[in-house]
């Protein structure tokens, strides 16, 4: 008869912990190597999609709520923001009429238009300007979050957001020159919520 040691089973336990706390995770998650400058570049990108609502649209336009930039771990950068693509009569306590049909329709029609000016108007601006965000992962996404601010008696078929991310990898070809922008426009990806 063979005479056999049995091994505990709390060593099994406390060999299965010690390797486990001992071992550095291998899917860790990088984040950005500098956050500070990250924090910068997301400012100066708050900044361009600012100005550039700003600018592309003429008066009656409401940005309701400024760009503001978030790094998420394991996704990336998303800049949110809110806009009133066709600001109507607003009421007052000297008119308590409602709008009419045709208020409604002319900015209704403004809304369309408009949206799709956003839906052309982002993709430009993150080819143009979010190569310089430099501390983002090439595995990382960037996107742009519109909030739309609806409209009294909205068609519900209206989207209330559109969301427009493209993969940092595809930023960084085409700033190289890798890709034309025919090329980048078809790796943004569009949500209308």
């Amino acid at each position: 008869m063979h005479s056999k040691t049995r091994t505990p089973p709390w060593a099994y336990l406390i060999a299965f912990v010690a390797f486990f706390a001992l071992t550095p995770p291998l899917v860790a998650q990088a984040g950005p190597s500098n956050l500070s400058a990250l924090k910068g570049e997301m400012k100066v990108f708050e900044a361009v999609i600012n100005e550039t609502m700003v600018q592309t649209f003429a008066p009656p336009f409401g940005l309701l709520e400024k760009a503001k930039g978030a790094y998420l771990p394991g996704f990336g950068i998303v800049f949110s923001l809110e806009v009133n693509l066709s600001p109507v009569r607003a009421p007052s306590p000297f008119n308590f009429q409602p709008l009419s049909k045709e208020e409604l329709a002319k900015a209704q029609k403004i809304r369309l238009e408009r949206l799709g000016i956003i839906k052309t108007k982002v993709p430009r601006l993150l080819a143009d300007h979010a190569a310089g965000l430099r501390d983002v992962s090439s595995d990382d996404f960037v996107a742009v979050v519109v909030h739309l601010f609806p409209l009294p008696a909205e068609d519900e078929k209206l989207p209330s957001q559109i969301v427009l991310e493209v993969k940092k990898s595809d930023l960084d070809q085409y700033s190289e020159r890798k890709l034309s922008y025919e090329e980048f426009e078809k790796k943004v990806s569009v949500l209308e919520l």
